[in-house]
Formats: C-alpha cells, structure tokens, sequence
C-alpha cells in the first residue's frame, strides 16, 4: 500500500515519539522507517495501528485507491464475527468524504447501520443508515449488502418490539440472499454467516416454519459443495425448531449431533454449552449405559 509516510512523521513527533515508541506492539522500528522514509506499507493491519496509535485517519495517508477493499474486508471480518466494538474502532478510521463509489458507500453505512444497533443503540440512527445502503447506494441487481440491510432494519424494528415489520425485513434478506447465492458470485462462507443471522432472527420471532427450510436448504448446499463450515451451529439451530415444535426426541437428537460435529470443527464453546448445559443429563445417562459393558472400548470421555 502506498502511503505519505510525511503525514505519519509529523503525528509521531508532533505526539514526542520516537519510531520505536510507534512501533512497540504494533511491528519493527526499520518498518516504521520504510513508512514515512519510502511511502510504503506491506501490511493494511499494521497501518490501521499505526493510524489509531497516532489518532489519524487511515484515508488521510493511504494512497492506494483500492485501500478501502482492503479495510472493509477487516471491519467485515468483525462484524460477520458479531465483534462491533472491535469493527467500530476500525471504522472510525475511514473519512467517508474519500470514499469514491457508491458501492464502498453502500457498505459503509451497512456497517455503520449495525454499530448503532449493537454498540450505540441508538436504533432510528441504525435504520437511517440501512436505508441510506438501501436507497443511495444499491446496484440495480440485488447484492449481498442489501441482504445484511434488509435484516438490519428487521433486526432493529424486532427491538422496537415491531414483530410484524420485522418480519417483513427479514423475508426480504432471505430473498435478496437466495437470488445472491444462485448467482454464485458471492463467497459460501460468507453467505452462510448471514443465513444464520436470518435463522437466528426467525427462531426469535417464533416463526420456525421460515427457519427450518433454510437451514435444509443450506445444509444441503454445504453437503454438495462439500463443506463442514458452521454445520454444527446450522444443526444446534435445527434442533431449538424442533424443541419449538414439541419434537423433543429428534430435537435432543439434533443437539448431540451438533456437539459431535462442533468437536471436529474446533467449535469448544458450542461442544462445552451442549455437553455441560443442555444436554448434561442425556451425557450422563448414556455415560451409565456404557459403563455397565465393563472391558469393552468407549469413545465417550
């Protein structure tokens, strides 16, 4: 990324630091010297640091036209992560007057929408800004932030204790999302996050019979493409419709199901939560089935 090292300089001495002081717990001295002496930086982490230890913006130093792809996809990490503070501390690094497209536009205020909601909740401001994405900065043909709009007015109307218009949000990510993912241009990973997200919001509003032909749908997608990724957290989800439902047998079913592929996954937290708290007594019980065949191999622990 190429950069105006200057800028950099004249922050870290008008602040009395040295470019060791700037680069303790964020890179290399020599690396602070290749920045501001040859306007240049490897790594979009280390300049996002840099600018926050030096309270500037890092469109105030970058360069490189195509910097804002780059962040984004940090602030988006965080935010598919459900991480909002960490997302808003990077955000507050863009000036969104050096924002050049309608498209970097659009996810901004996506992202901006959700901080409100989540980290200053401050809901009318979160639903000003999805709708600025949705009425400003949208391409013609559907995509992918529309989708993740959509849900976050439903999301901050489902706060407002506005069920029904929540709903109606909601279903409108579900569709956006599904056009999306049969165009096939959108990364599966990043796809499936936000299904669970829609899920998630069904299973809160009580509307199982929208949740349970989703995560169907995208189980069955994951098996085709040959994908494990969040499985585990897709059948835990399966498993509260059927509770829901009254379907306690294959609802437990479900759940242990979920705990064995969490295990694979490296999922401890959804393991630990299914094995020590809602299915402990069924655990223990099959625990004092296999005991009793003395001498012979078990898998459970």
């Amino acid at each position: 990324m190429v950069i105006t090292g200057a800028l950099i300089r004249k922050a870290r001495k008008d602040r009395g630091m040295s470019q060791i002081q700037l680069a303790e717990g964020i890179c290399t001295q020599a690396t602070i010297s290749s920045i501001e002496n040859q306007n240049v930086c490897t790594s979009v982490d280390i300049l996002v640091k840099i600018c926050r230890k030096l309270d500037l913006k890092i469109t105030d130093v970058a360069k490189n036209q195509r910097y804002g792809d780059k962040v984004f996809s940090y602030i988006e990490d965080d935010m598919r992560n459900h991480l909002y503070a960490e997302a808003n501390r990077q955000i507050n690094q863009i000036d969104t007057k050096k924002l050049e497209t309608r498209y970097m536009l659009g996810r901004y205020h996506c992202y901006r929408g959700f901080i409100e909601l989540y980290i200053n909740d401050d809901i009318h401001e979160a639903i000003f800004h999805f709708n600025l994405q949705l009425t400003q900065y949208s391409a013609d043909k559907f995509t992918f932030y529309q989708a993740w709009s959509n849900l976050g007015i439903g999301l901050a109307y489902q706060k407002l204790g506005k069920s029904q218009r929540a709903e109606g949000f909601i279903d409108s990510s579900s569709q956006i999302l599904s056009k999306v993912k049969k165009s096939g241009k959108h990364d599966m990973v990043v796809i499936v996050d936000l299904y669970v997200d829609i899920i998630a919001a069904y299973l809160e509003l009580g509307k199982e019979d929208r949740a349970m032909p989703l995560i169907h749908e995208i189980l069955h997608e994951l098996t085709r493409q040959e994908l494990m990724y969040k499985v585990d957290v897709l059948t835990e989800l399966e498993s509260k419709c059927l509770y829901a439902k009254g379907q306690i047998v294959q609802a437990t079913m479900k759940q242990i199901a979920a705990m064995f592929v969490a295990e694979l996954r490296g999922n401890t937290a959804l393991a630990e939560k299914i094995l020590k708290h809602n299915q402990s007594h069924i655990i223990e019980m099959v625990k004092n089935e296999a005991a009793k065949n003395e001498g012979r191999p078990t898998l459970i622990q």
